[in-house]
């Protein structure tokens, strides 16, 4: 009988701050001010004080939110390049996964690519190091492609990213403009334009 209390209970702490997470990722996305703890408690019908028995600040909510976002795209892309062992093509299934997870969930690209708080360390420092993360796994697939003489002789690292950046600056435009964007047009467009930077003939 104690058991199944303390099932229910654990059932509904994680039913609970499954509604936080998800109502502060919908203000995050469309609010143009931000979310305060007060509005996401609100979104997730709890009480303010509540939000505190899941969650230290909003910079904590934040940083979850950040590791859930970036591991749902790292779980795609590994999924999408698992076919493939040439570089080029390694690389591209990298790319559509990134541009048909943001043409497709803008909310989301929004929290992973634009919305950076200028007086949140934590979030900040959590955006550079997924940056940073991207621009490392980019590396080893050029390291790849120079070692088997398929690009240039070139910096790696310099030219990870410049990737990485061409493409979220790319991704920014097309998430923060009224434009209708052709995805597949987009995608072929973005992926050609960076493999001939790389040097791709």
């Amino acid at each position: 009988m104690v058991y199944q209390k303390t099932k229910r209970a654990l059932e509904k702490q994680k039913s609970r701050k499954k509604r936080i997470l998800s109502a502060a990722r919908e203000l995050l996305a469309t609010s143009t001010g931000g979310a305060s703890v007060k509005s996401i408690a609100q979104k997730a019908g709890i009480a303010t004080g509540t939000f505190y028995l899941y969650f230290k600040d909003k910079d904590a909510l934040i940083e979850t939110i950040f590791k859930e976002i970036y591991q749902e795209l790292l779980d795609q892309i590994k999924t999408a390049r698992a076919p493939y062992t040439n570089g080029f093509d390694k690389l591209e299934a990298t790319m559509k996964v990134c541009v048909n997870m943001f043409l497709d969930k803008k909310h989301l690209a929004r929290i992973l690519l634009d919305l950076t708080p200028p007086n949140s360390l934590v979030f900040n420092t959590r955006y550079v190091d997924i940056v940073n993360d991207l621009i490392r796994l980019t590396k080893i697939d050029l390291d790849e492609l120079l070692e088997q003489r398929l690009i240039p002789e070139q910096d790696t690292r310099v030219s990870a990213t410049a990737f990485v950046g061409a493409f979220r600056e790319v991704i920014l435009y097309w998430i923060n403009s009224d434009e209708p964007v052709d995805a597949e047009l987009a995608c072929r467009t973005i992926i050609d334009f960076n493999l001939r930077g790389l040097g791709k003939v």
